[in-house]
């Protein structure tokens, strides 16, 4: 079995995983690489099936299929314990491992996330993301601009539509939109036993700030931290780079001795 492109950056003793999200691969996190701290972490920037370095990947893009993925290149790479950053869509991949491999995961971050239950929404709102996955620059943009309005500039919403196209197989956006949409975790109380930070951006849509996500997470998690980033939306790494670096490098530090 292929395993999962990634990229390794950095040398440090505490392995990092990174997923993607829904719209990109792990390249969203470029304009926050300049400040890893490489000296203490090695950051693995993991694209999962359809995107990315695993844009050849065929697979059934389901959130099984995703955990699986990342403990088999877990393992490729030695790695018995490590963190694992998710993002948006991929926050479930994080919750459902730490639920039922917590004994691999040292902590545990999730940036955007989506509720364990999934984002829950009416069967037209479910088929239209998955016809948005597999739709073109036009339509793609079109539901990037419904979604965030003008709060960032026309240029971001190209770029954004533009990377979409480049990185993701039509396929697998349509098959992850039904993952987050309307799936979320098998077991949405089961609870999570790894140490778990929240990174909210509070001009994301409302399941995704503070307060959502505290009132859906909390009751799962009794190690939960939840940082909101006032100014920020869906994409920290590319919004405020380096606050969301030292966020996410404070709460990682935390759990390394």
């Amino acid at each position: 079995m292929a395993m999962l492109g990634h990229q390794r950056v950095g040398k440090g003793p505490l392995p990092v995983l990174v997923l993607n999200d829904w719209i990109s691969d792990t390249s969203s996190w470029e304009a926050a690489r300049p400040y890893l701290d490489e000296r203490r972490f090695e950051w693995i920037f993991t694209d999962v099936r359809g995107y990315g370095r695993s844009r050849d990947l065929a697979g059934r893009y389901v959130l099984e299929e995703v955990c699986g993925d990342v403990l088999e290149l877990a393992d490729a790479l030695g790695l018995r314990r490590f963190a694992l950053v998710g993002h948006s869509m991929s926050s479930l991949a994080v919750y459902q491992l730490a639920q039922r491999h917590p004994e691999r995961l040292l902590r545990g971050v999730v940036l955007g996330p989506v509720p364990p239950r999934g984002l829950g929404v009416p069967p037209e709102v479910g088929d239209y993301l998955e016809s948005l996955g597999r739709g073109d620059d036009a339509a793609r943009l079109e539901g990037l601009r419904a979604t965030w309005g003008d709060r960032l500039s026309e240029g971001w919403l190209h770029f954004k539509a533009e990377r979409w196209r480049a990185v993701a197989k039509p396929e697998a956006a349509a098959a992850y939109a039904r993952m987050f949409a309307r799936d979320g975790l098998p077991d949405p109380e089961r609870p999570l036993r790894v140490p778990l930070l929240a990174v909210t951006g509070e001009q994301d849509g409302p399941p995704m700030r503070r307060a959502a996500v505290e009132q859906s997470m909390s009751p799962l998690c009794e190690q939960l931290e939840i940082v909101a980033l006032a100014d920020t939306g869906h994409y920290p790494m590319q919004e405020a780079p380096p606050l969301t670096v030292a966020v996410v490098e404070r709460f990682l530090a935390a759990g390394a001795g």
